[in-house]
């Protein structure tokens, strides 16, 4: 156990029905193996509010520091990898 909090960050993507969440799990852990503990899937919306072949997915990521508390910038910087990963992988877009 870590002695310092770990931080939940929800992340809302609006991909390619045809990926799944195994290839979005793969593509962010990369991001940073070390302090990525968990990948949650909370959330799956497909519906007339989105594109044609197009659906959200809500993540709810957890991170956990291994030597001192992170900062709000540390957070933002990891989980801009997570998101710039994902974009870059499978031209993903946060929904907003």
């Amino acid at each position: 156990l870590s002695r310092f909090p770990s931080v939940r960050r929800d992340l809302s993507l609006v991909l390619d029905k045809e990926i799944t969440f195994s290839d979005v799990e793969k593509v962010a852990r990369i991001s940073n193996q070390k302090l990525l503990k968990e990948i949650n899937l909370f959330d799956v919306y497909e519906g007339d509010k989105l594109p044609i072949n197009k659906k959200s997915i809500a993540l709810r990521v957890l991170l956990q520091p291994q030597d001192k508390t992170f900062t709000d910038e540390e957070i933002e910087d990891i989980s801009k990898k997570i998101i710039n990963l994902v974009t870059i992988d499978f031209e993903a877009t946060l929904r907003q």
